[in-house]
């Protein structure tokens, strides 16, 4: 059967221009003038993909855009907003209401043919997650202060893990108000936690999730914050509860990005964490949060291998004396992140994390071995059957350096 897509323009030379370009390639269209004519067609038949202009009367391509993300039958279809609009605010808007990809018009049909192949190649892969029992490792990153690098890290690990074991990993982004996991691994928000919040915490289950979940082609799956701070209200302790109970069914590791509190929410990924990275910088104020947060830890009565403490060397020239640190969190710290300058900037900028875009590089290299720092030690004690360029990579570099200090 062909694949159905469905266009909504409320211009009829539009609908037949682009119609005409996807037909040559086999495709089955349906046509829309109008958002509520799209939504009753959708009842009928969900389509594979959907192409949205913007201008429309009545209701414009953005708000019809959430509401496909906010249908069962079509939360998790690739969209693309085809429209006249071509600022980089327009772009915005698209992204943010749910969209895949954008593009202005007039358009190549050759570029639109391309843009439609690839979008719908990337949703036949998404798979469902099946309930396996994976015992996962749940990683949460964590600081009381920001601007630590709490979420760059956390994506970083998460491409690590997936690059090095080849296995289900999943980056959850808690910070509800202005998580930024998405953005940091270049992937629209077609769907948020706000689309499990939607549901009873007692009605989530395996399919909810898989619609959900955003799928990087690194095999980094990632749960994304709401698109704004007002659709947070919808997401309850028992929400998150019952979400990271379902994913630790579904993964092999799990990285948490948490925010800077210690809201019951973040309590929750905390409390259910096997490893704590808790992340600082060598400067006053940083010492001050993490002393605090140590101090709940330990009125949390977490274990003290739980916790790791993660020193992030965010600027150039000097810091603290790390033996003053360590006297002053009364901690040893387990790790340091050097000063990465302008790489870690570009790589946050484009959304390219070092671990997959450089993991040749010094700052790729380092976070890699972080991640096969905090993996699981039964994989470290059972090499994968075929190891992937990640584990390649790593007992690699842990064989050079074995030699350099016989």
């Amino acid at each position: 059967m062909p694949t159905r897509i469905l266009v909504v323009d409320d211009n009829e030379m539009n609908l037949k221009l682009v119609s005409a370009t996807l037909q040559t390639e086999g495709y089955q269209v349906t046509t829309a003038r109008d958002g509520r004519e799209a939504l009753e067609s959708i009842k009928k038949q969900p389509p594979a993909l959907a192409i949205l202009d913007v201008m429309m009367p009545d209701m414009d391509g953005y708000t019809l855009c959430r509401h496909f993300r906010r249908e069962p039958s079509t939360a998790t279809i690739p969209i693309i907003i085809l429209t006249a609009l071509n600022q980089v605010d327009d772009k915005i808007k698209a992204f943010d209401s749910g969209a895949d990809d954008f593009m202005a018009k007039p358009f190549e049909p050759q570029e639109l043919r391309a843009r439609v192949k690839v979008l719908l190649r990337r949703a036949s892969e998404h798979v469902p997650v099946e309930e396996q029992e994976l015992k996962a490792k749940m990683i949460a990153v964590f600081s009381l202060r920001g601007g630590m690098g709490v979420s760059t890290l956390a994506s970083n690990l998460a491409i690590g893990l997936s690059q090095i074991w080849g296995t289900p990993t999943t980056l959850v982004d808690m910070a509800f108000v202005s998580g930024q996991s998405a953005l940091l691994l270049d992937l629209p928000l077609r769907n948020t936690w706000t689309d499990i919040g939607r549901s009873p915490a007692d009605e989530i289950d395996p399919d909810l999730l898989n619609r959900v979940i955003l799928r990087h082609s690194a095999g980094v799956n990632v749960l994304a914050s709401p698109h704004r701070p007002e659709d947070a209200e919808v997401v309850t302790p028992e929400h998150v509860r019952q979400t990271l109970e379902m994913l630790r069914k579904q993964y092999s590791y799990i990285v948490l990005d948490l925010p800077h509190d210690f809201s019951e929410t973040t309590l929750i990924g905390l409390d259910m964490a096997d490893q704590i990275l808790l992340m600082f910088a060598p400067e006053m104020a940083s010492i001050r949060c993490a002393g605090n947060a140590l101090g709940t830890f330990e009125q949390l009565e977490y274990p003290a291998e739980k916790i790791s403490l993660v020193l992030n060397w965010p600027f150039k020239g000097k810091g603290l004396p790390r033996k003053e640190m360590e006297t002053a969190l009364k901690k040893e710290i387990s790790v340091v992140i050097p000063h990465a300058g302008d790489s870690l900037v570009t790589a946050i900028t484009l959304g390219k994390p070092p671990t997959l875009q450089t993991p040749l590089d010094p700052l790729g290299t380092f976070l890699e071995d972080l991640a096969y720092l905090y993996s699981r030690q039964d994989h470290k004690d059972n090499p994968p059957e075929q190891p992937g360029p990640g584990w390649k990579r790593v007992k690699d570099r842990e064989k050079t350096h074995q030699a350099k200090s016989t």
